[in-house]
């Protein structure tokens, strides 16, 4: 029973730890943040976006998003990151089974089995295409 408890801990860690923290990406690009005006500097340390802010500051703050698109619009075609939080299903089965013409055995298995399918969406960060801003900033905590 070890192999099933340590299959879940395994993807639990994988889906954990897929993100980087606001100072790891800060540090990467310290100079480019730098760069940034003091309350750019702020926001980002706290992970928050302001409209006005481009694709890189959007990044350091937040990562990368969990989905990108591009969407028609009456104001043209607009690029929507959207950061989600993903809750996944984890499912254990067991099964068993016995021989037959005279032949007796048994068998068994153990699966485990890991899927991203729920998820919350936390924010929706909208840029204009045309100057790579941000134009909109959604969020559903």
């Amino acid at each position: 029973m070890k192999l099933p408890a340590l299959c879940i801990l395994g993807a639990a860690l994988l889906l954990g730890g897929c993100g980087t923290t606001q100072n790891q990406r800060i540090s990467r690009n310290e100079a480019l943040f730098n760069s940034y005006t003091p309350t750019e500097r702020k926001l980002i340390r706290m992970g928050e976006v302001a409209v006005g802010f481009d694709q890189d500051q959007v990044r350091m703050a937040l990562g990368e998003p969990t989905r990108e698109r591009t969407v028609d619009s009456a104001a043209g075609k607009l690029i929507v990151w959207e950061y989600a939080e993903i809750n996944p299903r984890v499912g254990l089965s067991v099964g068993a089974g016995t021989g037959s013409w005279g032949r007796s055995g048994v068998g068994g298995g153990v699966g485990v089995g890991v899927s991203p399918d729920r998820t919350k969406l936390l924010k929706r960060i909208t840029f204009d295409r045309q100057t790579g801003e941000v134009s909109k900033v959604e969020s559903y905590d």
